[in-house]
């Protein structure tokens, strides 16, 4: 069976922010905010790669041969804020790419692969779902709002880069302290 791409689910943002947040607390994320632990708990590996190296596979960055059984891939040379980024929104396209499918419209089983490149409505929709994963709205409003702590020690907090954190304000449109 061959692998096909992403479709977008068309969801608006706030529909996919509410997912991801629900799929955060299921996978039990929000527990101890370690992303390899809630992709285990999901049959799921993660793996770093070296894109740039000769002879390697121009794949994606996720491999879905079925549920419970998909493989992420990291560059090698990044850093682990970073890379935890990369593997919510891989977590975000299995849950809205795959999942969505085969569970709420009822397609049939299939493999999936979303490439490493690309911006199209699908990587936005794998990267709404990423920071509404990595940083819950209501937790991220009581620390900036409510103990008015700077952007630098949320992104510390959510162990996310502070650009990730910076736009996650932004799109919540929450006033931060830099």
């Amino acid at each position: 069976m061959k692998f096909d791409g992403p479709e977008a689910t068309n969801l608006d943002k706030q529909s996919v922010f509410r997912i991801a947040e629900k799929a955060a607390r299921n996978f039990g994320y929000l527990e101890n905010f370690d992303i390899y632990e809630a992709v285990k708990s999901l049959g799921g590996k993660v793996y770093t790669k070296d894109f740039w190296a000769e002879g390697s596979t121009p794949y994606g960055s996720l491999e879905v041969n079925s549920e419970n059984d998909f493989t992420i891939f990291v560059p090698q040379e990044t850093s682990d804020v970073r890379d935890r980024f990369t593997i919510a929104h891989e977590l975000g396209h299995y849950v809205l790419h795959y999942l969505w499918p085969i569970h709420v419209l009822k397609k049939g089983q299939f493999k999936l692969r979303a490439s490493r490149y690309g911006s199209d409505r699908t990587e936005w929709e794998a990267n709404w779902f990423a920071s509404a994963f990595l940083m819950p709205e209501d937790e991220f409003r009581k620390l900036v709002e409510d103990e008015k702590l700077p952007i630098s020690r949320v992104a510390r907090h959510f162990k996310v880069s502070q650009a990730a954190a910076s736009t996650r304000a932004k799109v919540l449109k929450i006033n931060v302290v830099d």
